[in-house]
């Protein structure tokens, strides 16, 4: 069973949050990361913290430490879930997110009720294991989403989500948060049958690991679990965009493209993924190069059962393509402009599903790294977590 559970957190001492919140550390560019790190008690501090090597790590304890004396950050009297509303906007229309954050289990027992989707790369983890060290506190946490078939889940949080809110704030990127502390109620009964069901990861593959791993090294009943966010799988607002591949120049051989797949021109990026959309073969993705725009369809699986086109990419067209030297975007505007910039391919993927990803992960295991892009990801500073506390 999944071993998901209240927790005391900590949090920020005041209730507006808005100048206090970042994103992930594997999405903050840099210019991004200067313009948070402006703000002296932002998350960014913790999340990302600045300078080279083992100096990072210790400056980000120490403010951590700095941040619980000088209460800045409070830690709640009794074990709570924390009910989370997000509001934004995405393709022209505005959506609404309800989830929770709560404590995830990480130990080998609790942990084959957890399903995660994407390899990992060994970097990030080292560098997460690191902070998690120093810091002794998981910053930010995983995104999970879990069955809720009756819906008894959904209706859990819109009971949660009303009245005042004990936190709320708005990131730079339009996203709207309200943050509710949930001693027990209908919210803790759902969680309850939640914990027989298997979760899945949608974001975090590297932190989740890397909370297993310490666990591991250090064990204690408050490294037993971590931070983590869930969402009902029936949610409205649970997005997943593609996450689209660029690719250094030539990286993706012109050869090997006519060799295994059929390829046809659009006109413009819009028809090209409105066509990639659009067609039957699950393994379909489309190609930017040098000023064209093709769809390509392979002419054989290859292998490939996930139904999802980023495992035949893995296994066939960038097989062997070092990590270095494929860079990630979910906005396919903004892969062609980086293709255009650097003289390589923007590789488009086709949009996917929750249950597609789950039939995927049945069928063959894990996926490549950056399969999927769930929007928003859940930002960071909203409640931390202490390995001191069970």
């Amino acid at each position: 069973m999944a071993d998901i559970r209240p927790f005391a957190g900590l949090r920020y001492a005041r209730a507006s949050l808005s100048a206090l919140l970042c994103p992930p550390y594997d999405v903050i560019a840099p210019e991004q990361a200067r313009r948070l790190r402006a703000e002296p008690l932002n998350a960014v501090h913790l999340e990302l913290p600045e300078g080279e090597g083992p100096a990072r790590y210790r400056c980000a304890a120490k403010l951590w430490r700095s941040w619980r004396e000088n209460g800045v950050l409070k830690r709640d009297p009794e074990p709570a879930l924390y009910a989370v509303e997000e509001r934004f906007a995405l393709g022209g229309r505005d959506f609404v997110r309800r989830g929770f954050l709560a404590a995830l289990g990480v130990s080998a027992q609790a942990a084959r009720s957890v399903v995660p989707h994407e390899r990992t790369l060994p970097k990030p983890k080292e560098d997460r294991l690191e902070l998690l060290s120093a810091v002794g506190a998981n910053v930010s946490p995983i995104f999970a989403v879990f069955p809720d078939r009756a819906g008894a889940a959904r209706r859990a949080l819109l009971a949660a989500c009303r009245g005042k809110p004990a936190a709320a704030g708005r990131t730079a990127s339009g996203v709207s948060y309200h943050l509710w502390t949930v001693d027990d109620g209908a919210l803790g009964r759902a969680v309850a049958k939640t914990r027989s069901a298997k979760v899945l990861i949608a974001d975090g593959h590297h932190r989740f690991e890397v909370g297993r791993e310490f666990y591991r090294r250090r064990g204690g009943r408050g490294a037993s679990t971590i931070l983590a966010y869930f969402c009902p799988d029936g949610d409205p607002g649970l997005a997943v965009l593609p996450t689209h591949r660029v690719v250094a120049a030539g990286a993706v051989a012109e050869a090997a493209l006519a060799r295994f797949c059929a390829l046809s021109p659009a006109r413009s990026r819009a028809q090209l993924l409105l066509r990639l959309e659009r067609e039957a073969n699950p393994y379909a993705f489309g190609v930017f190069a040098a000023g064209r725009f093709r769809l390509a369809v392979p002419r054989s699986p290859r292998g490939c059962r996930s139904g999802l086109c980023v495992e035949w990419l893995g296994r066939v067209l960038l097989r062997g393509v070092a990590p270095d030297r494929i860079r990630y975007s979910h906005d396919a505007g903004e892969a062609q402009a980086l293709a255009r910039q650097t003289g390589g391919a923007a590789v488009f993927v086709k949009p996917c599903t929750v249950a597609q990803i789950r039939r995927a992960v049945e069928r063959v295991g894990l996926l490549p790294p950056k399969s999927t892009y769930f929007y928003p990801k859940i930002a960071t500073g909203l409640v931390f977590k202490s390995l001191e506390d069970a």
